[in-house]
């Protein structure tokens, strides 16, 4: 999962680089970065049933084979067209991994522990947000431009070898009768999936706004570098890495909503604390609550959408959390780009900032109805592990 997360940002202290290889102008750099979501977003639940009826194991393999084809293609990409086809190509296997890796800590939790063990790889991801641009350009810079993809492509290659190893073959699984969209429905519509789905949604959305208002404002306010920008926004995500299991195990001991309540309002807090905390050191303490906010929101809602969904169609709630987060996330940048079109940074903050608090509230006052579906079984009710027949 952090390879996953470091695809993501790897790419982008390169980009200079890649328009002087390629030729390529602004539209076709940003049409290069977006071939990496598109195979995320259209084959989420594909895969996610994939996950469910091969097993963890064959989809993680076969998603780290694809992430480490896709980064040799990067590696000699010489044109616009081959990295498009790397990029997307690397979505493949980041959308294979992750989905399988996430579903694999979910089987393998000890019961009663499911939402730390999914902190811990939310932490992980979050700590390959911050190394995948750092590795990129400093690799980059002190080898060649080709060093940091063939050194991904080792480490997937080498996480291969190991899952190969370590993970014990999965026998043949007896998926859901149900076909997928149906059980989509059925589980969404339930109080804590249709909650977690909407958290999921509106941190992804908070996120990608604030990614793109905040450097935007920072910058004409405060006359800040790229590097500096890219200081603060690393120490949220250190923030996030690290409350991320603390975040879990509050979910663990006392109920999902809770941590999901609190984390909406939180990261409402901080949006406006982004408007009206004056200069660096406010910008700075801003960022970090709201890495802390986030980091709540996603520990709640993910072992919760997990929760929705039977043990044997657990692949496919990864798939589900996969495309919602990807649609927030893509719906984010849209907004604060329009918000900034027709008004400053202190309205995309401000609306941002209502529509979380606004979140937190109706959780709120749903949560008597919630309460019994939120309560964390014991060992012994557990969810099962999906059925498995012999060959």
């Amino acid at each position: 999962m952090t390879i996953d997360s470091a695809l993501l940002g790897l790419i982008a202290p390169l980009l200079p680089e890649i328009e002087a290889r390629t030729g390529a102008g602004d539209a076709a750099l940003g049409l290069a970065l977006a071939a990496y979501a598109v195979p995320i977003a259209v084959l989420s639940l594909p895969l996610g049933r994939a996950a469910d009826a091969v097993g963890r194991r064959a989809l993680l393999v076969a998603g780290l084979l694809i992430v480490a084809i896709g980064s040799v293609l990067m590696a000699l990409s010489d044109s616009i067209g081959i990295l498009m086809a790397a990029r997307a190509v690397q979505g493949v296997g980041s959308a294979a991994s992750w989905i399988s890796a996430l579903a694999l800590v979910s089987d393998t939790a000890p019961p009663g522990h499911r939402g730390e063990a999914l902190g811990v790889a939310l932490g992980a991801t979050s700590a390959g947000s911050i190394a995948g641009p750092a590795l990129g350009g400093v690799t980059a810079q002190l080898l060649s431009f080709e060093a940091p993809f063939l050194i991904l492509c080792g480490l997937a290659l080498a996480l291969l070898v190991a899952a190969l190893a370590v993970l014990p073959h999965e026998g043949a699984r007896t998926t859901s009768a149900v076909p997928a969209l149906p059980a989509i429905i059925r589980s969404t519509r339930s109080g804590i999936g249709a909650w977690a789905a909407a958290i999921m949604f509106g941190g992804a959305c908070s996120l990608g706004l604030v990614e793109v208002v905040a450097p935007l404002d920072l910058n004409a306010r405060l006359g800040l570098s790229s590097a500096a920008i890219g200081l603060l926004f690393a120490a949220s995500i250190a923030v996030d890495a690290a409350l991320s299991p603390l975040g879990g195990r509050w979910g663990d001991r006392r109920g999902r909503r809770s941590p999901a309540v609190t984390g909406l309002a939180v990261t409402a807090a901080s949006v406006l604390a982004l408007a009206v905390l004056p200069g660096v050191s406010g910008t700075a303490v801003a960022l970090g609550i709201y890495g802390a906010g986030f980091s709540l929101m996603m520990a709640a809602s993910v072992p919760w959408l997990d929760e929705a969904f039977p043990g044997r169609e657990r692949g496919l709630a990864y798939g589900v959390l996969n495309l919602v987060y990807a649609a927030g996330y893509a719906i984010g940048p849209i907004l604060g780009g329009l918000l900034l079109a027709v008004g400053d940074a202190d309205l995309a903050y401000g609306l941002a900032a209502v529509a979380l608090a606004v979140g937190a509230l109706g959780l709120t006052i749903r949560s008597r109805g919630l309460a019994a579906m939120t309560r964390v079984p014991r060992k012994s009710e557990a969810t099962p592990e999906p059925e498995r027949c012999r060959r």
